[in-house]
């Protein structure tokens, strides 16, 4: 199979994986308010309607449905905590009997207990009314509320100034990941200024959004900045270690933050993934800089057998120049933290805005969690992905469809303002995104156009 073959199945398969994620989001959002009724004449089913007037969430009557009738709050569900409860089998009642968990009708306020569940028999998918307190382990919590808030209300009602102070403190990410990037490149002895780096990160960062298909960002600051040494190789490894130490510390803080969470089931599952991830990444750490274990777990075996030699020599010698300098990667690797916790921020901040019912320890949990599935290569910008992650993060928490996928949608915009201001960088600098070719010329380690001359004014390409 040719590499275009591939990168056209390759792209085929993402844009089918965001295609479903975004039908998905679609599927569950609302665009107006909605209320659950029960249906006793229909077999219990459970009717969305609309609800009209901007419902308070303790009003004592709403206006529902297209007749505008009014119901009491009293007759309102709500979306269950839960998939499921166990009780005691109507039928042997020394056993126990696991039903399906539909909805629950608050007893009281929101968040509160449960007044009555609806739930039905996974074997003959009937369903009943029962009283929460023959459930084992005592009954489920409310946590959703009675009103569930439409896309249009929310954006009516956001609070502007959160989501101005969401964006204004973006720009510290660039500045700071400009910065660790530089350190990186010192590190393999490639000499590009402070400002050149900012430069060239920016120019990543616009691509990132605007060029979402086979040339990305990572791409564009490869190509760059191997125009600016003789080491192609090392330049094209920089951008990769610099992307992989990024995610590690996503990996560190949302773990860690997980773990101080711990009674929380979503929380409890985010930790163990990123411990076993860390765990794994530092043993293959070991085994990489320990030439014992290397050759025993026949790892040298492995890469002397993959292609382009030439290429995989010159990424280990590179990677053996990184271990050399375990204080500048302990560096850079901290360098990561304040980027992250800018964007938690952020996102808290839009959070705030559209008043999402989480508490504020739990973003450190959520934006983690949809940032690394985000940076998985199954979807465009991982497109689809980071909002059904969302989704199933909040849902459990009294957030809405429509507000978990609000929330992404403002990481993603003010992200993409800043990524677009990036693009003045790529106007006035000129800077194209690398075509086939010329990511090919990656591939050789010595550019024709470095010459003697450049090497004399510090690293430039000859014009």
């Amino acid at each position: 199979m040719t590499a275009a073959k591939k990168r056209w199945i390759g792209s085929i398969v993402r844009w089918a994986v965001a295609v479903v994620g975004v039908t998905y989001v679609l599927w569950n959002i609302r665009f107006h308010d909605r209320v659950r009724l029960l249906r006793p004449d229909a077999g219990y089913a459970v009717e969305e309607v609309r609800v009209w007037d901007d419902a308070a969430e303790d009003a004592a009557s709403f206006v529902v449905g297209d007749d505008r009738r009014t119901v009491p709050a009293a007759a309102l569900w709500t979306q269950p905590d839960r998939p499921s409860v166990s009780t005691p089998d109507p039928a042997r009642p020394t056993q126990s009997k696991k039903w399906k968990l539909v909805a629950v009708r608050p007893a009281g306020r929101v968040p509160g207990p449960a007044a009555e569940l609806l739930v039905e028999d996974p074997d003959t998918k009937t369903r009943q009314v029962i009283d929460p307190a023959i459930v084992y382990g005592g009954g489920p919590a409310v946590l959703h509320p009675l009103v569930e808030r439409g896309v249009n209300r929310m954006v009516r009602e956001a609070n502007w100034g959160y989501l101005a102070a969401a964006v204004l403190v973006l720009p510290l990410v660039h500045l700071i990941t400009s910065y660790r990037w530089y350190a990186l490149l010192n590190a393999q002895d490639i000499r590009l200024s402070l400002g050149r780096t900012f430069v060239l990160n920016m120019v990543g960062a616009f691509y990132n959004s605007f060029m979402p298909g086979s040339t990305g960002g990572d791409v564009a600051k490869a190509y760059y900045a191997s125009k600016h040494t003789e080491h192609r190789t090392r330049a094209v490894l920089t951008v990769l270690v610099d992307r992989i130490i990024g995610l590690l510390a996503l990996l560190v803080l949302g773990g860690a933050m997980a773990a101080a969470q711990w009674d929380v089931p979503e929380c409890r599952r985010v930790a163990v993934g990123a411990g076993v991830i860390l765990a794994c990444t530092a043993a293959g750490l070991v085994v990489f800089y320990q030439p014992t274990l290397r050759r025993a777990t026949g790892l040298d075996w492995l890469l002397k057998r993959l292609p382009m030699q030439a290429q995989v020599h010159k990424a280990v010698e590179a990677m053996d120049a990184y271990g050399r300098r375990p204080g500048v990667m302990l560096w850079t690797f901290a360098c990561s933290f304040p980027v992250h916790v800018t964007t938690i921020v952020s996102a808290t901040l839009a959070g705030l805005a559209f008043h999402l019912p989480l508490a504020p320890l739990y973003y450190w949990v959520v934006i983690p969690v949809t940032a690394l599935a985000g940076a998985i290569p199954i979807s465009p910008q991982g497109a689809g992905v980071m909002e059904v992650f969302a989704v199933q993060l909040t849902k459990h928490h009294g957030v809405t469809a429509a507000q978990a996928v609000a929330l992404m949608m403002c990481v993603r915009l003010t992200a993409m303002f800043w990524n677009l201001v990036a693009g003045l960088f790529v106007l006035k600098g000129g800077y194209h995104a690398p075509t086939d070719a010329e990511q090919h010329e990656m591939d050789a380690d010595e550019p024709a156009e470095f010459t003697t001359e450049a090497r004399r004014h510090g690293g430039q390409p000859a014009v």
